[in-house]
C-alpha cells in the first residue's frame, strides 16, 4: 500500500527575532548542544564557515529561495492533532507572541543575526564591519520560514536531505542525529521507513555511533578524533574481516545496537578505536582509508600479523606478516638482495670510507644470517 502524501506545512515570513538556533542541532559538537544562544552563535561562527553567507546576505539580502525551516516551541495540544484546521494552525503561528525553532537553516540564521544586531557583532569580537545598507537589513530582519509541527514531522525530509539525500551531514552528526530519534523512542525500522533508507545507511550509522559510546564507557575512551573522523569506522564496519574480528554478526541487520560488541571482544573493540584513532599515548596506524580495506582487514585475520601490530603499532610490517613469517623472510631478502645488485653496478664509482662502512655492515648481518640459517639445519 502506498505511503499518504505528508500534509502540506504552511510558508510564512516571520521576524527574526521570533526564531530561535536549535541547541540540538545534530551538526553541533556534544559539549554544546544544550547550551544558550550566545555560546551557539560563537561555534557557528567560529567552526562552521558562516563568513561567506554573512558576506552574501550583506550583498543580496537572503534568498527566498531558501526558506528556513522551524517548528513551534511550545504547540498547545489543541494543535497537535491532525484534526486541526488550517486556519487555526495559521492563526497560532501568525500570532506575534509564537515563538520557533529553527531545525534546517541553523547557518542562514545565525548569519542573518550577526547582521542585524550590533549586540551579537560585539560579543563576538567582529571588527572592522561595515553595516549594509538598510534595505538588507529590512529584507534580512523577515525571512522566509516553512512550519512544521513538531520535530518528529521534520523528521522523513531531514533523512532524506541529509542523511541519504545531496547534503549529507559529515558522518557523525547523521549518527548523532539518529541516535537521538532512537533515544526518543523510536525503533530504526520506523527511522528507516520515515527517511525511506533501503541501504541501510541509518543503521550502520547507529550501530558505529554505539561502538564509539561502548568504547567510551568501557575504557573512558577520549572520542574526540573518533567523531571528528567518523568515516573511518562506518568503513571498517562495512568489512566482514573486521566485523569476525568483534564479533558482530556479518549482516548488520542482526547486530544488536545497544552494545553490539559482546563482552569477550570488547579489547579487539579498544585495538581498533587505537588503530584507527589513535590514543593518548600513540597516534592512529591508519593515514587514509585505504589502509583499512588494503591492510589492516588483512591483519586482523592473521595470527601472527595481528601480534605484530599489537605489539609494534606499525601497520605495514604486520601487513608483511599476513603469508607467514617464512614468506615475509624471502620477500625482505629477494628485495635485499635485488637492491644490492643494483649497487653493484655501480659502487666502483664511490670507493669511499662512508661506503666502505656500510658495506660492511651488509657483510657481517648477511654472514649472521647464513650463519642462523645454517645452524637451525
Amino acid at each position: 500500500m502506498a505511503k499518504k502524501p505528508h500534509r502540506k506545512h504552511p510558508q510564512i515570513k516571520i521576524s527574526i527575532d521570533r526564531i530561535n538556533l536549535d541547541t540540538n542541532n545534530p551538526r553541533l559538537p556534544a559539549d554544546i548542544q544544550g547550551k544558550g544562544e550566545t555560546e551557539l552563535l560563537r561555534t557557528l561562527y567560529r567552526g562552521f564557515n558562516i563568513e561567506e553567507l554573512i558576506d552574501s546576505m550583506r550583498q543580496n539580502g537572503y534568498f527566498e529561495e531558501e526558506p528556513l525551516v522551524i517548528i513551534p516551541n511550545k504547540l498547545p495540544r489543541k494543535l497537535s492533532s491532525t484534526k486541526t484546521s488550517k486556519k487555526e494552525f495559521e492563526e497560532f503561528i501568525n500570532n506575534g507572541k509564537t515563538t520557533f525553532t529553527v531545525v534546517e537553516g541553523n547557518r542562514r540564521l545565525a548569519a542573518a543575526k550577526i547582521i542585524i544586531s550590533d549586540e551579537i557583532r560585539s560579543g563576538l569580537k567582529i571588527k572592522n564591519w561595515t553595516d549594509p545598507p538598510p534595505e538588507i537589513v529590512e529584507d534580512i530582519s523577515v525571512l522566509p520560514a516553512i512550519v512544521y509541527c513538531s520535530r518528529d514531522e521534520v523528521v522523513p525530509y531531514l533523512g532524506v536531505r541529509h542523511i541519504i539525500g545531496i547534503q549529507k551531514w559529515d558522518s557523525f552528526a547523521k549518527a548523532r542525529y539518529i541516535a537521538k530519534l532512537v533515544d526518543g523512542g523510536k525503533s530504526l525500522n520506523d527511522v528507516e521507513n520515515q527517511i525511506g533508507d533501503s541501504q541501510s545507511s541509518v543503521r550502520k550509522n547507529y550501530i558505529g555511533y554505539k561502538l564509539v559510546q561502548q568504547s567510551k564507557d568501557e575504557f573512558e575512551y577520549n572520542t574526540e578524533n573518533a567523531e571528528e573522523h567518523f568515516s573511518f569506522l562506518i568503513l571498517a564496519l562495512g568489512q566482514g574481516k573486521i566485523k569476525r574480528y568483534l564479533g558482530l554478526p556479518t549482516r548488520i541487520k542482526d547486530t544488536a545496537p545497544e552494545a553490539p560488541v559482546p563482552k569477550d571482544r570488547v579489547d579487539n573493540l579498544n585495538n581498533l578505536m587505537g588503530w584507527l584513532y589513535g590514543d593518548e599515548r600513540n597516534p592512529p596506524v591508519i593515514k587514509e582509508s585505504r589502509d583499512i580495506t588494503n591492510y589492516l582487514t588483512h591483519v586482523v585475520e592473521s595470527p601472527d600479523a595481528l601480534k605484530n601490530l599489537e605489539r609494534t603499532r606499525d601497520l605495514a610490517t604486520a601487513y608483511d606478516l599476513t603469508d607467514g613469517e617464512e614468506k615475509m623472510i624471502l620477500r625482505y631478502l629477494a628485495h635485499a638482495n635485488d637492491k644490492l645488485k643494483t649497487v653493484l653496478g655501480i659502487v666502483h664509482f664511490h670507493r669511499t670510507e662512508d661506503v666502505a662502512d656500510e658495506a660492511e655492515k651488509c657483510h657481517k648481518t648477511s654472514k649472521q644470517i647464513l650463519k642462523t640459517v645454517k645452524e637451525s639445519e
